[in-house]
C-alpha cells in the first residue's frame, strides 16, 4: 500500500516483493507490477505555501515554504495589513484565522501591541499545514496637544510652542483649564491632575500662578507645557495708570532768571504778622520728563515710543501676545507694553501672534496684518504691535535683542 499525508518533502516508497527464477516479466499492468516487481513510485504529499507578502508591514526574514513561523513591525498608524498567500497545491483552501482567504487575499485589522494570525493550508487530502504570522503595532508617541481651553482669558496655541502666557482681571480668582489631546490614547494632567472633559480649576492669587500640563503618549513618552497666568493687581495698576496721565504733582525748583521761564504771582505773608502782600517773582516749573525722551533713551525706536504716547483711557487690551521664539525678560502682562526677548543670531524673522478680547478690534503688527516679521541684523530691533477700535489704540513693543555688537536702527 502507499502512504499518504506525510507533512513535509516528497518520498520515495519501495514496495518489496519476491521474483521468481531469472526471466524478464513483460506486459503487466502498472499497478501489478508495482507490487509484485518492487518498482519505486514518487507520491507527492506537500500542500504548503509557494507564497506569502504583507503590504503595511515587514516580514523578519524572507519566505520559503519550509518555514512556517514569521514576525514583523508595524507603525503605530497603520490601521490594517493586506495579505497575499497561494498554494502550489492547485486544490488547496488557505484559511486565516479561521477564515476562508478571497482571490488569494485578505485585509486584516490591528489592534495596538501583538496580533496573532495563523494561516491554514488544506486540500482534503494531505496534511493540513499551519503558518503563523506575529504583528507587532507599535504604541503611539504622540504627546501633542491640539488646544488649551481657558474658562478666563485667551491664548493663541501651537501644538509644537510649550511655553504661554496670559493675563486676567483682577476679579477673576480662578481658571479652569481645559487641555485637548491630538491622540486619546494618551493622557493628561494639569498641575498633577487628571485633566478630565471638565479641566482642571486653578484658584489664582494676585500675581503669576505657574501651572506645569503633563502630556504622556502611549508609549510613555512625555512633552510638558508650561503656562503663566497672570491676575492683575489693582493697586499697581492704578498706580502705573496715574503716572501715564501725568498725575504727579511737579516739582517747582529755585527762582531762577533762566530766560523762557514762566512766571508765578505768589502770595505771602510777613513774618510780623503784618497784612498780607503781593509779591511777584519768577520761578521756574520743571515739566514731566517727556515720555517719548524717556522711551528714546532706553533704546527703541522713535517710531514706537510715539506709539505709546497714544495710549487713551478706554483703549482696548491685549489679552495675550507670544513669540514663535525667543526668551522673554518677563511674562505677558496686558497692562505692560514694553518686553525684551532675546533671540539667536541667525534668526532672520519671527512670528507673533496676539489676542483681545475687544469685539471688533483689530491687531496690527508693525503697522500690518503680517504676524510674521522681520528682523534686524542688529544688536536690537524694536517692532510694535497696536490693537485698536474705535478710534482708541494700544501699543505694546517688544524689542528682540541679539548677541551681536551693532547699534540698533533709529528710524
Amino acid at each position: 500500500m502507499l502512504k499518504k499525508g506525510v507533512k513535509g518533502k516528497s518520498m520515495k516508497v519501495i514496495l518489496a516483493g519476491s521474483l521468481i527464477g531469472m526471466g524478464t516479466f513483460t506486459g503487466l499492468p502498472d499497478g501489478k507490477a508495482a507490487e509484485e516487481t518492487g518498482f519505486i513510485q514518487e507520491v507527492d504529499t506537500k500542500v504548503g505555501l509557494s507564497k506569502l507578502e504583507i503590504d503595511g508591514a515587514k516580514l523578519n526574514q524572507g519566505f520559503s515554504e519550509s518555514i512556517l513561523d514569521y514576525r514583523a513591525t508595524a507603525e503605530n498608524d497603520v490601521e490594517k495589513i493586506t495579505l497575499q498567500a497561494e498554494s502550489r497545491s492547485g486544490n488547496a483552501t488557505i484559511f486565516v484565522n479561521g477564515t476562508k482567504l478571497t482571490n488569494g487575499m485578505a485585509n486584516l485589522p490591528l489592534q495596538t501591541g501583538m496580533n496573532t494570525f495563523e494561516i491554514t493550508v488544506s486540500d482534503d487530502v494531505n496534511e493540513t499545514v499551519t503558518y503563523t504570522v506575529k504583528v507587532e503595532k507599535l504604541q503611539s508617541g504622540d504627546n501633542h496637544l491640539t488646544s488649551i481651553g481657558l474658562s478666563q482669558g485667551s491664548l493663541a496655541f501651537d501644538p509644537n510652542v510649550t511655553a504661554y502666557f496670559a493675563s486676567v482681571e483682577n476679579k477673576v480668582k480662578s481658571v479652569t483649564i481645559s487641555p485637548s489631546l491630538r491622540d486619546s490614547n494618551a493622557h493628561v494632567m494639569v498641575n498633577g491632575m487628571d485633566a478630565v472633559k471638565s479641566g482642571v480649576k486653578v484658584e489664582l492669587p494676585i500675581g503669576e500662578t505657574a501651572v506645569k500640563i503633563i502630556v504622556t503618549a502611549e508609549n510613555g513618552d512625555e512633552r510638558t507645557y508650561t503656562l503663566t497666568l497672570t491676575r492683575a493687581d489693582v493697586k499697581k495698576q492704578e498706580k502705573e495708570e496715574a503716572d501715564v496721565k501725568g498725575q504727579k504733582q511737579p516739582a517747582i525748583e529755585k527762582p531762577s532768571s533762566t530766560e523762557g521761564d514762566k512766571p508765578v504771582t505768589l502770595s505771602a505773608r510777613s513774618f510780623n504778622d503784618q497784612k498780607p502782600t503781593s509779591v511777584s517773582q519768577t520761578v521756574k516749573v520743571a515739566q514731566p520728563e517727556n515720555l517719548l525722551t524717556k522711551k528714546m533713551s532706553t533704546g527703541i525706536d522713535k517710531g514706537s515710543a510715539t506709539e505709546l504716547l497714544e495710549k487713551e483711557d478706554e483703549a482696548p487690551v491685549l489679552h495675550s501676545l507670544t513669540a514663535s521664539t525667543g526668551s522673554w525678560n518677563k511674562s505677558f502682562d496686558s497692562n505692560e507694553h514694553t518686553y525684551h526677548i532675546e533671540v539667536n543670531d541667525d534668526i532672520t524673522s519671527v512670528e507673533l501672534q496676539g489676542a483681545t478680547g475687544a469685539n471688533g478690534a483689530t491687531i496690527e503688527y508693525e503697522g500690518g496684518n503680517k504676524k510674521k516679521v522681520k528682523l534686524k541684523n542688529k544688536a536690537k530691533t524694536a517692532i510694535s504691535v497696536t490693537v485698536s477700535k474705535d478710534g482708541k489704540r494700544r501699543t505694546y513693543v517688544l524689542v528682540f535683542k541679539k548677541d551681536i555688537k551693532v547699534e540698533m536702527d533709529e528710524e
